[in-house]
């Protein structure tokens, strides 16, 4: 199985170290530092990956364009939210977590 074909329930009967390969698999795709939403403090933090990894803390508040729909990872996660980097995971936008 290809990291990325990890669904969400799925992650948490992985070991960490699978966690770890799929996040760095995922966060080499990530196509958040081209979001229009994405600034300076988001690149100088290392931020990628909202969509599994959660919201900004402090560099990101506004809305300013998204383009979580188009990315790779969302379509294979099968995500349905966007704005995770202000909004947070699919999960925790659901009202799960």
């Amino acid at each position: 199985m290809h990291m990325l074909d990890i669904i969400p329930q799925e992650r948490s009967n992985i070991n960490e170290e699978e966690r770890m390969t799929a996040t760095k698999v995922n966060k080499s795709l990530c196509i958040c530092p081209t979001c229009p939403t994405y600034n300076e403090c988001a690149k100088d933090n290392d931020e990628l990956l909202y969509c599994v990894l959660g919201r900004s803390i402090t560099c990101l508040t506004k809305e300013s364009g998204c383009i979580c729909p188009a990315c790779k990872i969302t379509e294979n996660l099968g995500l349905t939210k966007d704005y995770f980097c202000i909004n947070g995971t699919e999960t925790k936008q659901r009202g799960l977590k």
